[in-house]
C-alpha cells in the first residue's frame, strides 16, 4: 500500500512538472517567471523520490526523457519559428546524455539564454546545437546600433547564469559585408559536481595545496600566443600562495614562464576574462562539491589539503 501511495505521489509530481513546462512553452517572449522555478522544483522532487527507490532506478526513465526531449523541441520550434525574428532555423539535438539533474538545469536557464538571443538582429538562417554540455546558437547578425544599449542587460543575465554554474560566452567574426557579423552564442552546461580540474599550488617547500576548480576550466585552456592577439581585457592571476592579482591586459610573461603556467580564456560578451594559474592542472574524478571537513580530509597531511574553489564566484565581470 505504501509503495502504491509513493508511486501515485511520484506520478503527481511528474504531471505537475509537465504542466509547468507547458506554461513555459506558451510564454511567447520567454520572460523570467516563477513558472520556471516551479518546473525546477517538481522535477527535483521527482528525482529525489526516484533515488529513494530500492532499485535506485527511475521507473519509465526512457519515457520521461522522451517527454522532456519533446518539450525542448517544442520550445525551440516556437521560439525560432517566429518569422518576424528568424528567416529559418536548423535544430541539431542530441539529448541522450542528459539526466534529470541536467534537464532541470536546462529548463531553469533556457528563458535567460533565449532572452539574450532576442537582443540580436539575426539575418538569414540560424543553427541551434543542443546536447548535454552546451546550447549554441549560430547565425549572421546585423549591427543595428543596439548592442551597446543591451550591454547592461546581457551583463545581468550572464551573472544570473553564473550562479547556476552556466557560462554564457560568444565568438564574433567579421564577414566580407560591412555591418554583418557571424555570431556563435554558447551556453556551457558542462559543469559536473563529480569532477574537478585539480591544480597543485606550492606555497613553499613544506606547504602545498591541491585545489579543485570546476571541470569547465579544462575546456577553456589557451596559450600565450592566442591571448596576446586579443584586445585589452580583464586578467586574473592566482599565485602559488592563493593570492589574487587583477590586471587589464596580460602581465609581462616570458615564453618559458607561460609554458609552466596554465592560461585560460573565457570569451564573455563585452567583458572577456583570462585566468592565469601557477601550474597546469588535470581533470580528475574528484568531487567538486565535497566537504572540506569530511573524515578523510582530517586524516590527510595538513600540507596537502584538497580544497575546492567556486570559481563562478571569482568572476568579477
Amino acid at each position: 500500500m505504501a509503495e502504491k501511495i509513493s508511486s501515485l505521489n511520484y506520478q503527481l509530481d511528474f504531471e505537475k512538472s509537465l504542466d509547468a513546462l507547458d506554461d513555459i512553452q506558451m510564454l511567447s517572449e520567454f520572460s523570467i517567471s516563477p513558472l520556471v522555478s516551479n518546473a525546477y522544483f517538481y522535477l527535483s522532487e521527482m528525482k529525489r523520490k526516484a533515488d529513494n527507490l530500492a532499485n535506485g532506478k527511475i521507473p519509465n526513465s526512457s519515457a520521461v526523457a522522451g517527454v522532456l526531449d519533446e518539450k525542448i523541441t517544442m520550445i525551440m520550434s516556437e521560439f525560432f519559428g517566429n518569422k518576424a525574428r528568424f528567416k529559418s532555423y536548423n535544430l541539431f539535438k542530441s539529448s541522450d546524455g542528459l539526466d534529470l539533474k541536467k534537464w532541470n538545469l536546462v529548463f531553469e536557464t533556457i528563458p535567460e539564454i533565449l532572452s539574450v538571443v532576442t537582443l540580436f538582429n539575426y539575418h538569414g538562417n540560424v543553427d541551434i546545437r543542443f546536447d548535454e554540455s552546451r546550447l549554441i546558437v549560430s547565425g549572421l547578425i546585423l549591427e543595428d546600433g543596439n548592442m551597446e544599449v543591451n550591454r547592461k542587460l546581457i551583463y545581468v543575465i550572464t551573472r544570473r547564469l553564473l550562479r547556476a554554474k552556466v557560462l554564457l560566452t560568444f565568438n564574433l567574426e567579421k564577414t566580407a559585408r560591412t555591418g554583418l557579423f557571424k555570431l556563435d552564442l554558447k551556453a556551457d552546461l558542462s559543469h559536473d559536481e563529480s569532477l574537478s580540474y585539480r591544480v597543485l599550488f606550492k606555497v613553499n617547500t613544506t606547504e602545498q595545496y591541491l585545489v579543485g576548480f570546476s571541470n569547465i576550466f579544462y575546456r577553456y585552456r589557451s596559450n600565450l600566443d592566442y591571448i596576446m592577439l586579443l584586445d585589452s581585457h580583464n586578467v586574473v592571476e592566482i599565485n602559488n600562495d592563493l593570492s589574487i592579482k587583477h590586471y587589464v591586459g596580460l602581465p609581462d610573461l616570458t615564453r618559458i614562464e607561460s609554458a609552466n603556467k596554465e592560461i585560460l580564456h573565457f570569451p564573455f560578451i563585452f567583458r572577456p576574462l583570462s585566468i592565469i594559474l601557477p601550474m597546469k592542472g588535470n581533470l580528475v574524478t574528484e568531487a567538486f562539491s565535497r566537504s572540506l571537513d569530511d573524515e578523510n580530509k582530517r586524516k590527510q597531511d595538513v600540507s596537502k589539503f584538497f580544497r575546492t574553489i567556486d570559481f563562478f564566484s571569482l568572476f568579477n565581470l
